[in-house]
């Protein structure tokens, strides 16, 4: 996939709020027509036009790969003659120059491919004088580039024109021509840098595919096997199992390339993505504190700003339809949505705050069974209110296309309530609880529903103590945290979850023990909200996620309450 830069991870970048302004634009560089060019093309994502905007890459070529950080572009290689260049893009003011640190590809090449973690790009394969494995990594904090054996592995295979797809934790190559034409998949772990087979490859031996990739799987499309083929094939990040879905291309094709479109939000009054309080950029502007117990239940919404952690009520006053506690948030891109509760009868009303105006109303769903104590995770079309008072550990899912409710027929495994939980992109989480059949009746369970088909089941690893009244907080990518709650007193515990292989280790403590709090996050902080120690409070916590452990007190929230809910736009 070359001549592109990632755009293919336009919705990842915003999941992982690696994009600071919502990706506005997208860039075409190099290429033939049919002389080698060093045109850059741009798409402006707001209405599909295309432009001119006036600089080019430094050098014509074509058979270039590209990668991207939240602020550069960067593209590399490429020829003929083959060139190690790596042009920089700023997307800020769309200069283009060569990196100022002058690194460059180790090795002069073309017909490579190039895939993107948060903090590295990495330049595999392509042809020098012959095929190679080599792997370059750019780091994009410095814009140094290094190649094996510094940063670690290679290519399983020396290999051209191969296609790439990422997922949060892995990057993927796949097929191009050794020669003959292969169909292997080789697997980066953007953790340790290692590569290997994941066992699983394309189905069918191919060269030059196209590929592009969602949050939940890559696909490769078309290619020359001979002849040229239209199909397409689909690898599931969650279980690397490459499948075809069975549609394929209108017409066979090969040596051509894939993006991925990100839902753009430009909603009258939308604040625009920024910074927090470290000046690192975030596509998150706000949490939302919601309801809670003070006493009595109250219907207060807070707001916290993730650049100055300042708390406030949003300015047009906007509070829950109805005073409750003990309910559980969820939110997509544009809508954050409280269910559930007690009010103080046991509800199942939905209130719905809109992110654009702040405003708060009632969609017309409500959970299929009134209840409280819950809990709730998100995934990209689905949202899961999971847990409470019904003691079944019924599971309702909201469609936020339709805003629909239904039961889609498989629970938690444990009749449990006032559990925590936290999600990633693949899976969503529900740890402890109370447990009124259990003995003892605080739980230590975790289970896992996969989004991907909606199965739940328990990852092997439970929280180091059953505890209830707890919440959770992720960073979306590397780790979840499920913080404080009562395992028979009050805690200030913090059990860290690793992604990529569900094991749970300890990871400090918050500020005060206490129950009932509700988190928020963005990309680089957790914050715990209110709760119970042993008299009610409004302190706000910080989890600082590049080390993984709580920060001091940063805040309070207007009014002390606890078993309160909150979202995250």
């Amino acid at each position: 996939m070359a001549g592109v830069f990632g755009l293919k991870k336009v919705y990842t970048r915003q999941r992982v709020d690696n994009w600071p302004e919502s990706s506005n634009y997208g860039y075409f560089g190099g290429g033939a027509n049919p002389t080698t060019v060093a045109r850059l093309d741009r798409i402006d994502f707001s209405n599909e036009t295309t432009s001119y905007p006036g600089n080019n890459i430094t050098q014509a070529r074509k058979f270039l790969a590209a990668v991207s950080s939240s602020n550069y572009g960067y593209f590399g290689g490429g020829g003929p003659p083959n060139v190690c260049t790596i042009d920089r893009i700023d997307f800020s003011s769309e200069t283009v120059a060569v990196p100022p640190v002058g690194d460059q590809l180790t090795q002069a090449t073309r017909r490579l491919a190039a895939v993107s973690s948060s903090n590295y790009g990495y330049f595999a394969g392509g042809n020098v004088s012959g095929n190679v494995t080599t792997i370059n990594r750019i780091d994009f904090s410095s814009e140094t580039v290094v190649g094996p054996p510094t940063h670690g592995a290679n290519l399983t295979q020396a290999r051209l024109n191969l296609g790439a797809v990422s997922s949060p934790d892995y990057g993927y190559f796949a097929a191009g021509n050794a020669p003959p034409f292969v169909n292997t998949v080789d697997r980066i772990d953007f953790s340790n840098e290692t590569v290997s087979l994941p066992g699983n490859n394309l189905l069918q031996t191919r060269s030059g595919p196209a590929a592009t990739s969602n949050s939940n799987y890559g696909y490769f499309a078309g290619g020359f096997s001979p002849p040229y083929i239209d199909i397409i094939n689909r690898l599931d990040f969650s279980n690397e199992i490459v499948s075809a879905p069975g549609n394929n291309l209108p017409q066979a094709r090969a040596d051509f390339a894939a993006v991925s479109g990100g839902k753009r939000i430009n909603a009258k009054g939308f604040k625009k993505h920024k910074t927090d309080i470290s000046g690192n950029p975030i596509a998150k502007s706000y949490g939302y504190f919601a309801g809670g117990f003070a006493p009595p239940n109250v219907c207060t919404i807070d707001r916290i700003d993730f650049s100055s952690e300042t708390v406030a009520v949003p300015p047009v006053g906007d509070q829950l339809t109805q005073a409750r506690n003990a309910h559980a948030g969820l939110s997509n891109l544009n809508y954050g949505y409280f269910g559930g509760g007690s009010s103080p009868s046991t509800v199942a009303t939905i209130d719905r705050i809109d992110f654009s105006n702040e405003t708060v109303s009632l969609p017309g769903p409500s959970l299929t069974q009134a209840r409280w104590g819950l809990a709730a995770v998100s995934a990209l079309n689905y949202g899961y209110f999971g847990g409470g008072t019904d003691y079944a550990g019924k599971v309702d899912r909201i469609d936020f296309s339709t805003e629909t409710t239904s039961a889609p027929g498989n629970n938690l495994g444990q009749g449990n309530f006032l559990l925590g939980s936290l999600s990633n992109f693949n899976y969503g989480y529900f740890g402890g609880a109370r447990n009124p059949a259990a003995v003892p009746f605080n739980v230590s369970t975790i289970n896992r529903i996969d989004y991907n088909n909606e199965t739940i089941s328990s990852p092997g690893n439970n929280l180091l103590e059953g505890r209830h009244n707890l919440s959770g907080v992720s960073d979306n990518a590397n780790y979840g945290y499920f913080g404080c709650g009562n395992d028979g007193s009050l805690v200030a515990t913090v059990d860290r979850l690793d992604f990529s292989n569900d094991t749970i280790t300890p990871s400090g403590n918050l500020s005060q023990s206490r129950t009932g709090t509700a988190t928020v996050s963005n990309s680089s902080y957790g914050y715990f909200g209110g709760g119970f120690s042993p008299s009610i409070v409004a302190t706000i916590d910080r989890i600082d996620f590049s080390t993984g452990t709580p920060g001091p007190a940063v805040g309070s929230l207007s009014q002390a309450r606890y078993q309160l809910a909150a979202v995250s736009n």
